[in-house]
């Protein structure tokens, strides 16, 4: 009698599980999500914020398919309205040809691993290291507090620099892992790649250049600093209203502030000298007095360095046009450009599928091995044969991908194709 009981418990805990994983839904961000990260502002990996509080969806959403406008009509609109009405004066990058200086500035925590940036960095001669450890006043480069989580490193890091001779032609500011979600989705979400590949003209040219290309979080209109009430999605908003009036005091509020997560970006040597040293330091005394916590105050300068180091109060990228100009990988069109990411979707959906077919199909088997001489169970049995096509398809989309991602790469060795999709002038001889 016991035995049948536990057998009858077993087997209903069995079909249980087995219909959960028939229903779960496909969540590819999980596999992204579970990637450490801790310095940096834009991740929010944890189920959970400081405050209890469920996070942001949005992020979660965050690697859905470009929906911006990505013609070069938009790309042209795009280039007029910020680089050329900017109220800094656009970069001259070097001739073709001509090597640039450049700095990696990141934070860390004691206890996260790093050894990607000791493997990689000493392999790229043009690059300098600059780490900070926020949480260790004893260590060779330190933040003076552990607070705002990158803004404090990154500002800290101009201060240090900022009168300094050999300032780098481009400083680039990121977190400090190599893989996160919030990195270009065509470089593999990986910090490397967006480090080999960042074209250190463009920016010189624009001055800034947010090294997260598509808009999802953050554009086209994220934040409202003058909302009435408390988004518990957007707990910084009504924060960034009071922190704008201090640092921009000559600026009226926007309505809107708007710009690609997540606090990873390049700066020229030109753009941040162009800016008076004590405003820096204003910036991060307000990071100093601020009442606001940690995430929340480093949550707001998510929003910030685009007005910082541009002018603008809303700055979203035409994303075919970011990868291109930006990264060398450009799509002979936009309907190109779309139908990768439809593919890499469906890619994705595919492997989701299949993960759920095997995980299904070893219960059931473990189920009727162990029960077989029970009669009348119902199990949910996947489709035979499914698995097998849905590894075809798998394979067969991830070399389409390939390909397709081959030709963009090729075709982005052309300057006169980046400066085309860019939207900006070019001239036989130019470089990129």
């Amino acid at each position: 009698m016991i035995f049948a009981k536990r057998v009858a418990v077993a087997f209903l805990a069995a079909v249980v599980l087995v219909l959960l994983l028939h229903n779960r839904a496909p969540d590819y961000h999980s596999a992204l999500q579970d990637l450490s990260q801790t310095v940096g502002l834009g991740e929010l990996l944890d189920d959970e914020d400081e405050g209890g509080q469920q996070q942001d969806q949005s992020l979660k959403q965050a690697q859905q398919p470009a929906t911006d406008p990505s013609t070069s009509n938009v790309s042209l609109a795009y280039y007029n309205a910020t680089l050329l009405s900017s109220p800094f004066q656009p970069g001259v990058p070097k001739l073709a040809g001509e090597a640039y200086t450049r700095a990696f500035v990141a934070g860390r925590l004691t206890s996260e691993n790093t050894t990607w940036l000791d493997t990689y960095l000493p392999t790229d001669p043009t690059i300098t290291p600059f780490v900070y450890v926020v949480n260790d006043y004893t260590a060779p480069l330190h933040t003076p507090r552990n607070k705002g989580h990158e803004a404090m490193v990154y500002l800290t890091y101009i201060l240090d620099h900022y009168d300094s001779p050999t300032l780098p032609d481009i400083n680039i500011f990121m977190h400090p892992h190599r893989r996160a979600w919030h990195n270009p989705e065509l470089l593999n979400h990986d910090a490397t790649e967006a480090l080999k590949r960042l074209s250190s003209e463009r920016v010189v040219r624009h001055g800034y250049m947010n090294l997260r290309c598509h808009w999802d979080p953050g554009c086209p209109d994220r934040i409202h600093p003058g909302a009435s009430y408390r988004d518990n999605l957007k707990r910084e908003e009504i924060a960034l209203a009071g922190a704008w009036a201090e640092m921009f005091p000559d600026d009226p509020i926007p309505p809107v502030v708007a710009a690609p997560c997540c606090a990873q970006f390049a700066v020229s040597r030109d753009r941040i000298r162009s800016i008076p040293k004590a405003h820096y330091a204003r910036y991060r005394d307000w990071l100093f007095r601020t009442q606001e916590t940690d995430w929340i105050s480093g949550r707001v300068f998510e929003y910030l360095w685009h007005k910082i180091f541009t002018g603008q109060d809303t700055l979203c990228p035409d994303t075919r046009s970011c990868y291109c100009d930006g990264y060398g990988i450009c799509f002979s069109t936009s309907e190109a450009f779309e139908l990768w990411f439809d593919n890499h979707r469906w890619w994705r959906e595919a492997i989701e599928e299949l993960e759920g077919w095997e995980e299904r199909a070893k219960i059931v088997d473990q189920v009727r091995r162990d029960w077989k001489k029970i009669e009348g169970m119902r199990l949910d049995v996947p489709v035979p044969g499914r698995n097998w096509e849905l590894k075809k398809e798998i394979d067969e989309r991830f070399k389409l991908l390939a390909k397709m991602r081959g030709e963009a790469l090729r075709n982005g060795t052309d300057p006169e194709v980046r400066a085309r999709v860019a939207g900006r002038p070019w001239a036989a001889g130019d470089g990129y």
